[in-house]
Parts: C-alpha cells; structure tokens; sequence
C-alpha cells in the first residue's frame, strides 16, 4: 500500500521558516550544504509543532543539534522544537516500576 499526502495536510515553507532556516545557517547549526535540515526544523518550529521525528541522527535527531537550533529559536523568539529519533515515541515515555 502506497501512502499519499494530501496538499492541505503538508506544511508549506513560508518567508517566516525561510528566515528561521537562514538564521540557523547563518548561525552554523548545520553546514550549508544540508539546508534542508535547517528548512525542516523551521517549518515545524514555525507550526508551533513542538517535536521533529527524524531518523537523521547526524544533522537532526542528536542532542548537540537540538540545542543549536533552540538557541537560534530563542534568540528569534520561537519556542523550543524537541527533535527524536521514531524510536523515541514508541520506548521514551514509558515509566517501569522500580
């Protein structure tokens, strides 16, 4: 089975994450080369969507990344974005009893 995406349920690349994205690259978060990363976490910090799913542990999903990118977004005035690996939804919220 093939998924599809409606248009309406994709989240579009406006002015606002273009500048966010910038900002990042300018900031050296990650290198120009993976501007699409950078493009990634400002459409969803700009949606206000509070966490990235991402199995791109090298530019993304890894704790020295997750901090640049929210030390961009403070300066910017956005809210922190929590980027985690899939595995991370399905084992990280669970509490074992000690």
């Amino acid at each position: 089975m093939r998924a599809t995406f409606r248009g309406e349920a994709l989240l579009q690349l406006t002015v606002e994450a273009d500048e966010l994205a910038q900002a990042y690259l300018s900031q050296r978060v990650v290198p120009q080369e993976y501007g699409d990363d950078a493009f990634h976490v400002a459409i969803c910090t700009v949606a206000r969507l509070g966490t990235l799913v991402s199995w791109n542990f090298k530019h993304l999903a890894n704790a020295r990344r997750e901090a640049g990118f929210n030390a961009v977004n403070l300066l910017q005035g956005y809210p922190a974005v929590r980027i985690v690996a899939p595995t991370f939804l399905i084992h990280g919220h669970e509490e074992k009893e000690l």
